[in-house]
């Protein structure tokens, strides 16, 4: 069978049996792709793992239940390649302190190792879940959120996934409208596609596909994968930028302390030298 090219991948028979293999790039020289999901809950991350892996392997709850409430790794060998995938609790989930949320997502760094374990631990790619449909302010927040808990060093690394793509449509024809990507992309606040011009792609997805239509789905994702691992050298987001992230916004987190505290001592000291000036005036 003549060999051609699927979404930059070579197809060899049936997809099905694990025949797509990988052009050559840097993803198919180190023989692993280290992928970490993130997102909100209810936006899909644990469903995204589960089409990459092609097998369930991460829980998901309906309704937007919280099901991951600690990093969890599961690794596979699909299309000729180790697959690393780590899904991670939900970004801003009310149930627990931020702080606490952060920390247990910036685990998933340390966790991403290759198969060899060789190389130096760290993601190749985040995958963003992004729920399509309406944009709340919620939604505006967690841009920032990752950026505080990554540093915008993520964003070379980060491919935006819009999840719920079938939901969406459904809603669109319902409604009587034409689904239209970019007209749903000019619907989001000038806040959110300026956050995902600056990652590195995105993408449409539907976690419902099944068969072959799911395999060329991602097919497609790994491709932009493939092409970000290439724009990034093979570089990876590794714990020394974390820990740069981390000491960084502690710093912020010090000076925006000293400056709240030292506001509040000089308010006190002045509405003290405000009491003594009313006592002194009131002698006379």
């Amino acid at each position: 069978m003549q060999n051609k090219v699927c979404f930059g991948w070579e197809e060899q028979g049936n997809p099905r049996e694990g025949h797509f293999k990988p052009k050559q790039s840097y993803a198919s020289h180190n023989h692993d792709t280290r992928i970490v999901i993130l997102g909100k809950t209810g936006t899909g991350k644990s469903a995204t793992g589960n089409s990459i892996l092609d097998k369930k392997e991460f829980e998901c709850s309906p309704g937007g239940s919280t099901s991951t409430w600690s990093c969890v790794k599961r690794e596979t060998k699909r299309f000729e390649t180790n697959i690393v995938v780590i899904d991670t609790p939900g970004l801003q989930d009310v149930k627990k302190p931020i702080h606490a949320i952060r920390s247990e997502i910036q685990k998933s760094i340390e966790m991403a190792y290759p198969f060899s374990g060789i190389a130096h631990p760290g993601p190749n790619v985040f995958l963003l879940c992004l729920k399509m449909g309406r944009f709340t302010a919620e939604d505006e927040t967690l841009f920032q959120e990752c950026l505080i808990t990554f540093g915008e060093e993520m964003l070379p690394f980060t491919i935006v996934v819009f999840t719920h793509e079938d939901t969406w449509e459904s809603d669109m024809e319902y409604s009587g409208k034409d689904p239209k990507y970019s007209e749903y992309m000019q619907s989001l606040p000038l806040s959110a596609l300026e956050f995902i011009g600056k990652c590195r792609s995105h993408i449409y997805f539907n976690n419902r596909k099944t068969d072959l239509d799911m395999d060329l789905q991602v097919q497609l994702l790994f491709k932009q994968i493939e092409d970000a691992i290439v724009l990034n050298s093979g570089n990876v987001y590794t714990n020394e930028i974390l820990q740069k992230v981390v000491s960084r916004e502690q710093f912020k987190n010090n000076i925006s302390n000293w400056y709240t505290n030292g506001k509040k001592m000089f308010n006190s000291v002045l509405a003290i030298g405000n009491v003594f000036w009313f006592l002194r005036n009131s002698r006379r």
